[in-house]
């Protein structure tokens, strides 16, 4: 695997976990006028999610420290 390719599956799972936390905080009165569109879309981000971390789990060890300091800075 090359280092490009590793940082891309460490981008999109950072791009993915910041997508899903900013679904999450929907205002409920928002998410009320259309709930079907609302579950839709977080749905879709679920999944964009999941795909993302397994991904970053068949990551090589060697690039695995790039992709807990990444985590690490979103976590702070």
């Amino acid at each position: 695997m090359s280092e490009q390719l590793a940082q891309m599956i460490i981008d999109n799972y950072i791009a993915s976990t910041l997508a899903l936390r900013e679904s999450s905080a929907v205002p409920s009165t928002e998410a009320a006028v259309s709930i079907d569109a609302y579950r839709s879309e977080r749905m879709n981000v679920f999944l964009r999610w999941q795909n993302a971390a397994a991904s970053l789990r068949e990551l090589p060890t060697e690039y695995m420290v790039h992709a807990v300091a990444a985590i690490d800075q979103i976590t702070a």
